[in-house]
């Protein structure tokens, strides 16, 4: 975005050619290394890094054809099997819970290794710049992973793991990527961030620069050793982070080169490629009240940017403290311009970022929490504090006016903003505001301290310009609104002016966003918009199908309520029939059982009975017996007579 000082602001410095500057470290004590495919190819000694310089205009990573990958994947949007089993691996750490997993591919092509995750059940996500690509992942796996084009077109989620394999050596800048998923909220203290690249400090990178397989700009433009892979990580505040190599190399003779220190690159330099395991960055809360560039949105941008740019009007050739300087980004800004600059800050991680990030002989970064009372008075001809006020109590803030003036020479100014309340309203209760100032407060905090206070609000606005240039130069530009309004004028905040010497108000500064094709990104925007207008009807119709079927799934339900209570019914009545029957059962065994006691009975009587009519028959046999032999015995006298 050009919302810097135009070159005439600038003077000579602006003319200077930049140097080149590494895409890890940002040190510009870079040494030619060599040429490749007519693209010259820099060492930073310092980090291990080697880069493509000056970079090249296309921002879209090219991928070479087949065997461009580490292992040798069958195609150039394939995985190669060494990638495939450390996914593999990865995956199988994490146990299934209650609550689902979430893994985001970057530079997927096909799917592959998201296709891993998806038969274990993860929810599945992919960065792809391809269209190809994106279109044969969705026939090869439909809607078991999503995936996007860029990573500003994700929705805001944290992930539980997110494969980077062999996609960070085809940008410029690897910075911009995990600004963007910070962003997006994507990575945070549990995530699991693992990066798989060609080793730029192998045996062989080393032995042979310019022929080394991996070297093929455009396609990679940044090539990668364990030290660039460390210092990228442990910038980004990783905490845990593991490096080890990929595909042992033949054996061979050990080299490297004499200006780097020796470090894992030595360990790892037989090694064919590398791949690093970083976890616990709590990046994410750095940044919530610090800007980094390149980390939020455009409106972001518009807010902060332009008030560097405004102050880099009033910097050349001036000693400057940047009081509260954040992150750094500002103050590198004027260090373009200025004699010297100063950023201040109360925050460790953020002056240990800011000298890691940006450097410049003329630009200084010291942690302080006395409000810079320790610098020597008068020592500042500007002294810029940029959004700082309004995160310290209506005391702080009149110490802080008050040191700050102590450090202005008699002709200093002090360039202060601060937001208006009405606008940040939009975005919620603030934590880290202690005090918002309307523009009275603002006045009443600054004249005790400044003879001249000028009041500057800052709006945001899309514009159209109709000239001989796309950005104006010496030529008067007529502005003017494209229709009047009434009602609150939508201010982003208030920019003073101070000083205790009279000076000129400053002409209104305006300043055109030359690095955005607005007409292609409202195209964009509005087919995204349609696409997803779309694609919500298509919800919509969805869930009026769904509503539909429900309807007549409740009505089949209650149908079949109805049936089973009927079922039910019959199921008691036929336990009642059961019970009755078993009921009678049992009496029917009761009287079984004294049946058969009385048969039992019986038998026995029967028996005796049969014992007496046995004894009788025996005695009345026997009496037969007797009265026939007494009969016989009494006849034979009768028959012997004369």
């Amino acid at each position: 975005m050009s919302l810097k000082p135009s070159p005439a602001n600038y003077g000579e410095r602006a003319t200077e050619i930049p140097l080149p500057t590494c895409a890890v470290s940002r040190s510009s004590e870079a040494k030619p290394l060599c040429q490749v495919n007519g693209f010259q190819v820099w060492r930073c000694p310092s980090s291990a890094t080697d880069f493509v310089w000056p970079k090249p205009t296309d921002t879209i990573p090219k991928v070479d054809p087949a065997g461009d990958r580490i292992g040798n994947a069958c195609a150039n949007h394939e995985a190669s099997e060494s990638v495939l089993n450390i996914a593999t691996a990865l995956l199988d750490r994490f146990t299934e819970g209650a609550k689902k997993l979430s893994v985001l591919d970057v530079a997927c092509g096909y799917g592959t290794c998201l296709r891993l995750a998806a038969d274990k059940r993860w929810k599945c996500f992919g960065i792809e710049p391809s269209a190809h690509a994106r279109e044969v992942a969705a026939k090869r796996h439909g809607n078991r992973i999503n995936i996007v084009e860029r990573a500003e077109d994700l929705l805001p989620q944290r992930f539980d793991l997110i494969f980077m394999f062999e996609a960070l050596e085809h940008l410029t800048d690897p910075y911009p990527l995990f600004f963007t998923l910070f962003g997006r909220d994507a990575i945070g203290p549990e995530t699991l961030v693992v990066i798989t690249t060609p080793n730029a400090r192998s045996h062989e990178a080393i032995a042979n620069p310019s022929g080394w397989a991996y070297r093929n700009p455009p396609s990679r433009l940044v090539f990668y050793s364990a030290r660039s892979l460390e210092i990228l990580l442990r910038r980004l505040m990783f905490k845990s982070l593991h490096l080890a190599g990929i595909e042992p190399l033949p054996s061979g003779p050990a080299s490297h080169f004499d200006d780097e220190a020796a470090s894992l690159n030595d360990e790892l330099g037989g090694f064919l490629g590398l791949v690093a395991e970083a976890k616990g960055s709590d990046f994410k809360e750095f940044m919530h009240e610090r800007y980094v560039p390149g980390a939020f949105w455009k409106l972001t941008e518009y807010e902060h940017l332009p008030r560097y740019a405004l102050a880099g009007t009033l910097a050349n050739g001036k000693r400057v403290l940047d009081f509260g300087c954040g992150t750094g980004y500002g103050s590198a800004i004027l260090a373009e311009v200025a004699v010297s600059v100063v950023g201040l800050d109360i925050s460790t991680d953020a002056i240990e970022w800011a000298k890691a990030m940006h450097r410049n002989p003329r630009l200084a970064f010291e942690l302080r929490s006395d409000l810079g009372r320790g610098l020597p008075p008068a020592s500042f001809d500007l002294v810029t504090c940029f959004e700082m006020i309004e995160h310290v109590d209506f005391e702080m803030q009149q110490a802080t006016i008050q040191s700050i003036a102590k450090l202005l020479t008699p002709e200093g100014k002090l360039v202060i903003s601060t937001p208006d309340p009405r606008f940040t309203a939009d975005y919620g209760n603030n934590p880290y505001h202690l005090r918002e100032m309307s523009e009275a407060e603002f006045m009443e905090l600054l004249q005790p301290c400044f003879r001249q206070v000028t009041m500057l609000k800052q709006w945001v606005r899309p514009s159209i310009l109709i000239g001989t240039q796309t950005f104006p130069g010496l030529e008067p530009v007529v502005f003017g609104p494209l229709e009047k309004h009434s009602g609150y004028d939508s201010l982003v905040g208030f920019v003073a002016i101070c000083s205790n010497q009279a000076f000129s108000p400053p002409p209104h500064f305006c300043q055109f966003d030359t690095t955005t094709n607005f007409n292609r990104k409202t195209l964009e925007t509005e087919h995204q918009l349609n696409r997803l207008r779309f694609e919500n009807q298509c919800l919509l119709d969805g869930k009026a199908l769904l509503e539909s079927q429900a309807m007549e799934l409740n009505r089949v339900l209650a149908e079949t309520r109805t049936w089973v209570d009927t079922l039910i019914e019959g199921k008691n009545w036929l336990e009642g029939q059961v019970n009755a029957l078993e009921a009678q059962l049992q009496e029917l065994d009761h009287v079984l059982e004294e049946t058969r006691a009385w048969l039992k009975e019986r038998e026995g009587l029967l028996a005796e009975t049969q014992a007496v009519n046995l004894a009788q028959s025996s005695q009345i046999k026997r009496l037969l017996e007797e009265v026939e032999h007494y009969q016989n015995t009494s006849r034979e006298p009768l028959d012997s007579e004369p």
